[in-house]
């Protein structure tokens, strides 16, 4: 794996350095501009994400993409997809992927990332973010503090697990992919970890279905996260009726763009 990290950082395109001849800027028809590197799988590399305090490494990456568009300049590269590998050969040991996947998630705590819970999710954490992903097939981010048994990774594996963490602005996912035929304890895995940053625009652009919402978003994201606080509540009800215990500590992150600023 090299020694000297590639380094990318959100914003100024001019403010990362991919570390390889020709790596850079493919224009696309469809008028994206995206700022890729590729390294060989028998020479993984490895990214430093570059935002002052907040900034972190990933090791065994196999590749890397960044994402800008001139229909919104002012955001530069408004977001990064890394892929990254729990191996240094053909396989690992489960335990050992889990064991560097949360190694990572500690780097990242400890840089000042926060786990992030979408408005319209019930607040969730531990054990019990666990049991209510394992019981919505997957579909809800983990607590990164939270290591799983070696038979609940296994479990978990089968639902595409993912967490989220948020810091000054800035969303992170980070998605664990493996390959469901080597799903055994007993014998090594294939393990990827899709992992993507992005900026405040581009997530909540996800509220919206339409370009012309997407464009308006500052505008509109005040109702839109009123509904999914009406969710939030309903959900939750239901859970506490299940026996859960809602994280009441939880608080949602300030939306920069809006004035918000950060509670303590």
């Amino acid at each position: 794996m090299a020694d000297s990290p590639a380094t990318i950082a959100l914003g100024d395109p001019s403010q990362f350095d991919l570390r390889a001849a020709g790596a850079g800027i493919e224009r696309k028809p469809v008028g994206m501009h995206f700022y890729k590197r590729d390294w060989p799988l028998d020479a993984l590399g490895r990214v430093r994400y570059l935002q002052g305090a907040y900034s972190f490494d990933i090791p065994r990456v196999s590749d890397v993409m960044g994402s800008s568009s001139p229909e919104v300049p002012e955001e530069g590269i408004y977001a990064w997809n890394i892929g990254a590998f729990a191996m240094d050969g053909e396989r690992v040991p489960h335990a050992l992927a889990r064991d560097r996947l949360f190694a990572l998630f500690d780097d990242i705590l400890r840089a000042g990332w926060r786990r992030h819970i979408l408005p319209s999710e019930p607040r969730l954490r531990g054990p019990e973010a666990m049991r209510h992903a394992l019981a919505q097939n997957g579909h809800y981010p983990l607590d990164p503090r939270t290591v799983p048994s070696l038979e609940q990774w296994m479990q978990l594996n089968r639902k595409l697990p993912y967490w989220n963490f948020w810091a000054d602005g800035v969303y992170l996912s980070v998605n664990v992919i493996d390959e469901p035929a080597l799903r055994n304890s007993k014998m090594g895995g294939v393990y990827m970890f899709s992992i993507e940053l992005e900026s405040e625009t581009p997530h909540f652009w996800k509220s919206f279905r339409n370009v012309q919402d997407m464009l308006r978003w500052k505008e509109l994201i005040p109702a839109a996260l009123e509904r999914s606080a009406a969710r939030r509540l309903r959900d939750e009800r239901e859970l506490r009726s299940q026996g859960y215990t809602i994280d009441e500590t939880y608080r949602d992150p300030p939306i920069l763009a809006l004035g918000q600023t950060q509670s303590s």
